[in-house]
């Protein structure tokens, strides 16, 4: 049954359903829109695939740029493909009785659009209200003009919180990086040979002594105990340099999330207020 369905569909003679500047394919058991025939039909701006059997309109159907009318109007459509919106010369767009749960992201850039119909489709309620429901010609104009803004601002939004979630990755590895270099630094002082850390604390020592003590006779049983604490506070010194480092690297990431939190709430003031964060999230992921 299947097969014989498609050998139907491959025998449709797209050119002699043109008739003028109108391609009309209704009704024609379609499942898959025959983009390659109709392309270089360039006559054909009025494109009618209504009462057919199509769920998925795919990024290749984005070829017709002629177009100007569509009718899609009693399908089957789930998806329809990200790119839908460059489709610029699309003026009147029918998807009335389909199964779509949301528009395509660049819909938002169909600025000649003025009339659109979602009637029966089961898209977000809260959507469906703020969009109208386009009862008549007058509300289906009105339809086009509230989608096209909102769709706008939601791949606005998309755009910038995908760059901002970008930035934020790359400082927090770059924060990552600087702490484990200073890690790396840390370990390598912990681990030079005990010859090495003790001629090295002995001439941070010499440095750190005034000239008048390093002559001035003291007693030789009294160096070791101050070579201890010497030692002690080198240690100590160690530790509050990690402890420093640390402290920073938590610092610097707690000024980044409230950086990403001030934007956060710039970006939501510029939403309308019918457009409430269910709708939101079916972009925003």
């Amino acid at each position: 049954m299947a097969m014989q369905q498609h050998e139907n569909e491959e025998k449709i003679n797209v050119r002699d359903r043109l008739v003028d500047n109108v391609l009309d394919l209704s009704l024609m058991n379609i499942s898959k829109v025959p983009v390659q025939e109709i392309k270089p039909l360039r006559r054909a701006t009025v494109l009618d695939l209504s009462s057919n059997r199509i769920s998925i309109i795919e990024s290749n159907f984005t070829d017709l740029t002629q177009l100007t009318q569509i009718d899609l109007s009693k399908n089957r459509i789930t998806s329809i493909c990200d790119d839908f919106g460059l489709l610029t010369n699309l003026r009147r767009l029918d998807l009335y009785k389909n199964q779509i749960t949301k528009l395509p992201l660049t819909l938002g850039r169909l600025r000649n659009l003025k009339y659109l119909d979602l009637k029966e489709n089961p898209l977000n309620p809260v959507f469906k209200k703020f969009i109208g429901s386009c009862s008549d010609t007058n509300d289906c104009l009105a339809a086009a003009t509230r989608a096209v803004e909102f769709m706008k601002l939601i791949e606005r939004r998309v755009v910038e919180d995908r760059a901002k979630e970008r930035k934020l990755r790359g400082t927090k590895q770059h924060l990552q990086e600087e702490q484990l270099k200073e890690d790396m630094k840390i370990t390598t002082e912990e681990e030079k040979p005990t010859d090495e850390q003790k001629s090295e604390k002995s001439k941070r020592r010499r440095r750190q002594i005034p000239h008048g003590d390093a002559s001035s006779g003291d007693d030789p049983k009294s160096k070791p105990k101050s070579g201890k604490k010497a030692n002690r506070a080198d240690d100590g010194e160690t530790m509050t340099s990690g402890f420093r480092h640390s402290f920073l690297f938590w610092l610097g990431m707690l000024v980044v999330l409230a950086v990403s939190f001030l934007l956060c709430a710039k970006y939501y003031d510029m939403l309308p207020r019918h457009a409430p964060e269910t709708i939101l999230e079916e972009y925003i992921k």
